[in-house]
C-alpha cells in the first residue's frame, strides 16, 4: 500500500524524480505541478515509475474528484 505523505513530509519533499522510502522498489517520487483555468498552479508528489506514468496518476486523482475539466496541464519531473 502507498503511503500518503502528510504536510510536514511533503515541505521535505524536493523537485525531481528521487529514490524514496515511501515508494514501492521500481518507483521514484515525482514532483508534479498542475495548472488549472483559474490560472493558479498547485504540486504535490506521487510515486510511480515514470514521469508519463505520474501524470496520469495525478490525471486520475483529478478524475476521481470531478475536477479534470477544470486541468490545464500536469507537468512531473
Amino acid at each position: 500500500m502507498k503511503k500518503i505523505l502528510n504536510v510536514s513530509e511533503m515541505k521535505q519533499v524536493r523537485g525531481g524524480a528521487v529514490p524514496s522510502s515511501y515508494c514501492r522498489e521500481g518507483e521514484k517520487l515525482y514532483t508534479c505541478s498542475t495548472s488549472w483555468m483559474s490560472g493558479t498552479v498547485t504540486q504535490g508528489s506521487v510515486c510511480a515509475t515514470s514521469a508519463s506514468a505520474a501524470q496520469t496518476a495525478v490525471s486520475k486523482v483529478h478524475m476521481n474528484q470531478d475536477v479534470i475539466r477544470d486541468e490545464v496541464a500536469v507537468v512531473c519531473y
